[in-house]
């Protein structure tokens, strides 16, 4: 049997916005079960421990904005972390896509449900090869957002005669760690190209183009 396995991250929220420079994003990656990623994995977890930061995961907004856990580490320390989990990106076979919707044409949480709706449906039929060689589908995600689970439980439903759907925790899935950072730079390639990138993150990606030429070159790689 094929099993894809699909793990999901969000930014943004459902609450009514009236910034019309906000983006509500998902990401997705896309894994097939029979392809092994314990090598992958077991040298990101020996990479992170030889750093001997006390963390439980990589968690890309939080590393860059210097919040959480991460406040208490120097940029370079904090840069060391993110090129981690960008070579762990690099060496899996996976592929994503991100589904992205302006706030400005979703103010409220009935129109921005229907607009993530509808995006996602457009994007599996669009791919509906892809999608038709898998005789399941394993969908993952945290739960943060309930408005998101029951628009994915909607629509993977829809769509596939076979699927599950597994509370899943980052700390415990490295691939949700990488949903997180794609999530992430999708985000800052939105910010990017609007000029309006903060403080932090400029502050953050202090080399000339290596937001585009190392992170988000990268990103474009594997994007499905």
């Amino acid at each position: 049997m094929k099993i894809l396995s699909v793990f999901c991250d969000e930014s943004g929220d459902f609450g009514a916005s009236s910034d019309k420079n906000a983006y509500y994003l998902v990401t997705m990656i896309y894994h097939d079960q029979n392809i092994d990623l314990s090598d992958e994995f077991q040298k990101y977890d020996e990479a992170i421990a030889r750093t001997g930061f006390n963390i439980e995961y990589v968690h890309t907004g939080p590393i860059i904005r210097r919040e959480e856990v991460f406040a208490d580490y120097t940029i370079d320390e904090r840069r060391k972390l993110l090129y981690k989990i960008l070579n762990l990106y690099n060496s899996c076979d996976i592929r994503h896509a991100t589904i992205c919707v302006p706030r400005k044409e979703a103010p409220d949480k009935i129109t921005l449900s229907g607009k993530l709706a509808r995006q996602m449906k457009i994007f599996l039929t669009r791919h509906e090869t892809y999608f038709g060689a898998y005789d399941k589908v394993i969908v993952y995600y945290d739960n943060g957002q309930s408005e998101l689970s029951a628009i994915l439980n909607a629509v993977f439903s829809m769509y596939f005669a076979e699927v599950e759907f597994r509370k899943a925790e980052q700390q415990n899935y490295r691939l949700l760690q990488i949903a997180d950072f794609i999530c992430s730079m999708e985000l800052l390639n939105i910010k990017r190209s609007e000029k309006r990138l903060s403080q932090s993150e400029e502050h953050f990606f202090y080399k000339p183009q290596e937001l585009k030429k190392t992170f988000l070159k990268s990103v474009d790689k594997k994007r499905l």
